[in-house]
């Protein structure tokens, strides 16, 4: 792993990954993800964050039960597929960020980003577990039932809660302490520019579940 990160080829597979995921965001923001959208309203969408984070199947009906026929029908194309394709998309972005900044690191500080810029592909996955868990409640209210299955809600909220996890706590916490440390003996105009991206990347993934969590309790 060390030569590879010290490789030409890491860049390149950094960039394309960056690049393959802001396309990514693009379609599925774009086209899958703005009609259901529309429909259910952008001052809503914060609710999803109460839904992921239920932990108890009468909370998750109490939330979906606010949502209206044509909504729910939204909801379950927001998620799947829209919200599954979304979440490659900033896999992609911060794996290929993180990696950018190992690769100006060295010694522990490199070993241990050799690990960390996995962090976002790792929470990608726990998202499409979550939305599979969300998809699953949403249909069930969306037929007229209120007997969503327990595992499943709680599945789904440790699936959530370790997606922010690693998005929002491990990645940004290596990525803005790697780019001080960085900063310290690389300061080209180019690594400043990368350091500043992972920072507004980093404060991106912290934003959402830190102000909209705390509101759901």
């Amino acid at each position: 792993m060390h030569q590879l990160i010290n490789g030409s080829a890491f860049s390149r597979i950094c960039l394309i990954a960056i690049l393959g995921g802001f396309a990514i965001f693009g379609f599925a923001i774009g086209v899958l993800m703005s009609p259901p959208t529309e429909i259910i309203g952008m001052d809503r969408l914060s609710e999803l964050t109460c839904l992921q984070m239920a932990g108890t199947p009468d909370r998750a009906v109490a939330v979906l039960l606010g949502f209206d026929e044509a909504q729910l029908a939204a909801l379950q194309q927001l998620l799947v597929p829209g919200d599954v394709i979304f979440a490659w998309g900033y896999g992609l972005v911060f794996f290929g960020v993180l990696g950018l900044l190992t690769a100006r690191l060295s010694g522990r500080w490199q070993r241990v980003g050799a690990v960390i810029m996995w962090a976002p592909l790792v929470a990608s996955l726990f998202d499409v577990f979550e939305d599979i868990g969300l998809h699953r409640m949403v249909t069930t209210v969306a037929e007229g039932g209120t007997g969503i299955l327990p595992v499943v809600v709680l599945l789904t909220t440790i699936s959530a809660s370790l997606k922010y996890l690693f998005l929002a706590v491990v990645a940004p916490a290596y990525g803005v302490a790697g780019a001080v440390k960085a900063f310290k003996t690389d300061r080209r105009l180019r690594s400043i520019g990368l350091y500043v991206f992972v920072v507004l990347v980093a404060y991106s993934m912290m934003q959402k579940p830190f102000s909209e969590i705390p509101a759901c309790f």
